[in-house]
This record gives structure tokens, C-alpha cells and sequence, in this order.
């Protein structure tokens, strides 16, 4: 039977991924956003953004977690095929995630400028409503995007400095 995620469902999800041992990272949007001090400096986003340890037996994990809680989960090539999963951690393809109700996680096999090791080594763990939560450096999250270069990483970098900027800041 699948388990519904109720209130905050990413939430619910790294619960679920603490509670059976997947090893993972908050990265993207998703993770600059933890470090928001008030409403106004958060930025909108579609999914939520996971880096994985990039084992076999971790994303194998994470996919029956995910099953268990309803997601179906792809890769771009279409509905992720279970006996290719040696095949995409070794190609480290990103899984994309998606519940019929519109959530969408992307799991990261690999990012820009940080092996999964450097990023987990010094992640910091914010608490939400007793779910402790592993998300990246600050300072590394904003190098990774900068690395990255992408149109929409250079936007956000250039909308994010000037937030801290801004009096009163």
C-alpha cells in the first residue's frame, strides 16, 4: 500500500530517507533556500533537489523509498527501467522523480565542482519540525552554481547578489 506524504512532503520524504538510510544532500534552490532568514530572500523553485551518494546500493534505496511513497521515477530516456540502475549510477543520470499531484525531486548523481564526499562531509543539518534535514554549504551550493554557468544559474547569481546588497541586509 502506498503511504500518502502529508504537510510539508519533502519533508516527509527525507524523513523517510533518514529513517532507512539513504545518504543524501539538499543542493540547487532547494538548498540555498534553507538558509533564508525571512520570506523575501527565498526563491521560488519546482522540485527540490537531492544529490545522492552515487553507490548502487544507496540509489537502490532511495528508488524503493520513493516507490513506497508513491513517486514514480525516470530518467530522460523515460520510466526508469530497474535492472539498468547499475547503468545509470555508473553514467551518474540524474532520476527525476514525480508524484500524480505535481511533486518532482531530481536526484543528482553527480554536480558541478564537488565529488558527493566533499559536499556530505561538511553539510549543515537544519531541523524542520524534528526532521533533521542535510543540506549543503552555502558557500559551496553558490560556487556549484557558478561552475555550472547556465543562463539561469548566472541570473540567479546576479539576483542574489543583489539581495545581500540591498539596505537593511
Amino acid at each position: 500500500m502506498t503511504r500518502r506524504l502529508g504537510g510539508d512532503p519533502y519533508r516527509a520524504l527525507v524523513a523517510d530517507f533518514n529513517r532507512f538510510g539513504v545518504r543524501y544532500v539538499v543542493i540547487g534552490m532547494s538548498g540555498i533556500n534553507y538558509y533564508a532568514n525571512r520570506p523575501d530572500q527565498a526563491f521560488g523553485t519546482l522540485d527540490y533537489d537531492l544529490f545522492l551518494d552515487p553507490t548502487v546500493r544507496n540509489v537502490t534505496k532511495t528508488v524503493r523509498c520513493l516507490q513506497a511513497l508513491g513517486f514514480t521515477i525516470g530518467t530522460v530516456d523515460g520510466p526508469l527501467d530497474p535492472t539498468r540502475l547499475s547503468t545509470v549510477v555508473r553514467e551518474q543520470r540524474t532520476l527525476v522523480a514525480t508524484t500524480p499531484d505535481g511533486l518532482m525531486v531530481e536526484l543528482l548523481l553527480a554536480v558541478s565542482g564537488y565529488p558527493f564526499t566533499e559536499l556530505a562531509r561538511d553539510a549543515v543539518t537544519f531541523t524542520v519540525l524534528g526532521t533533521p534535514i542535510k543540506v549543503g554549504r552555502l558557500s559551496k551550493l553558490l560556487r556549484s552554481k557558478k561552475i555550472a554557468g547556465r543562463p539561469k544559474d548566472r541570473q540567479f547569481l546576479r539576483r542574489y547578489e543583489a539581495l545581500l546588497r540591498e539596505p537593511g541586509r
